[in-house]
């Protein structure tokens, strides 16, 4: 039986879309759809923050985004333009795009004591990009609405507002409710990178417990972070055995990173 122009174009669309980490993964995306929509999503996310106009903590952000990405032991990290972004708000929170913009909310820099912890944070939004989470997620949705969101990113013709406020209304409500799988995998592959970048894996272990306990004293505080990112007690001591088995790099490759200038750089932020 002849197939239906439509499925014929999902079968193709899923079949280039599978690369990254998951390479057998099906994804309605191919890995320049994904950059697209998250330059595109990018651009209305920015319409409601206010990005952070401090030098010194930008800088610090990018040279541990870079630090991590140059020691990747996963290609797939290095298949998407990363850029990394400070948002002016003191709610607990961070999230990364499709295709590389990561955003750390002041409120979750300020729980960073460390450029470990930091660290540690980011690895883990930068492995919900390189795992092509987000676009897998919605690779699921039904054949109507990937037939809509494959407009924005293949069609090179302006696409209707209605249906692009469709597409991002999906995207946004799936990206704040990964499932408990994926945000294990992020958790593991970050572990690895930061690992791998010569920081110190138990740092995420201490960040998620130090996020927990704001979740008692402060539950408003970090109420749109547990949303997208639920800290259960298993997913804590997991963080902390995988940090442990991991092999630590060769000490002359963490030597020759620069002393970090992190915990300066947020007194500098706390005085302004």
């Amino acid at each position: 039986m002849k197939r239906p122009p439509l499925q014929v174009a999902v079968v193709c669309w899923l079949v280039v879309g599978c690369a990254g980490v998951h390479r057998f993964h099906p994804n309605f995306y191919s890995l320049d759809g994904d950059i697209r929509l998250g330059e595109q999503l990018s651009k209305e996310v920015e319409t409601d923050l206010v990005l952070l106009r401090h030098s010194a903590l930008n800088q610090v952000v990018n040279t541990v985004g870079r630090r991590l990405l140059d020691a990747s032991p996963e290609p797939a990290f290095k298949l998407f333009p990363y850029s990394y972004h400070v948002v002016d708000s003191p709610e607990v929170n961070a999230f990364a795009l499709p295709g590389g913009p990561v955003y750390l909310n002041m409120g979750i820099v300020e729980v960073c004591e460390t450029e470990d912890e930091l660290a540690s944070v980011m690895a883990h939004e930068m492995s919900h990009v390189a795992a092509r989470h987000a676009t897998e997620m919605l690779t699921t949705q039904n054949l109507s609405q990937l037939a809509i969101i494959a407009a924005v990113s293949v069609v090179p013709i302006p696409i209707p507002p209605i249906a692009w406020e469709g597409a991002k209304l999906g995207y946004v409500l799936s990206l704040l409710r990964y499932s408990r799988g994926k945000e294990a995998e992020a958790d593991r592959l970050g572990l690895r990178l930061m690992n791998a970048a010569g920081y110190d894996p138990t740092a995420m272990a201490s960040v998620f417990r130090k996020l927990s306990e704001q979740q008692h004293s402060l539950p408003s505080v970090v109420e749109r972070f547990m949303s997208s990112h639920p800290l259960s007690e298993d997913r804590m001591r997991d963080a902390e055995r995988r940090a442990a088995e991991l092999e630590r790099p060769a000490a002359t490759a963490v030597a020759a990173a620069s002393p970090s200038t992190f915990p300066q750089v947020k007194m500098m932020f706390a005085k302004d």
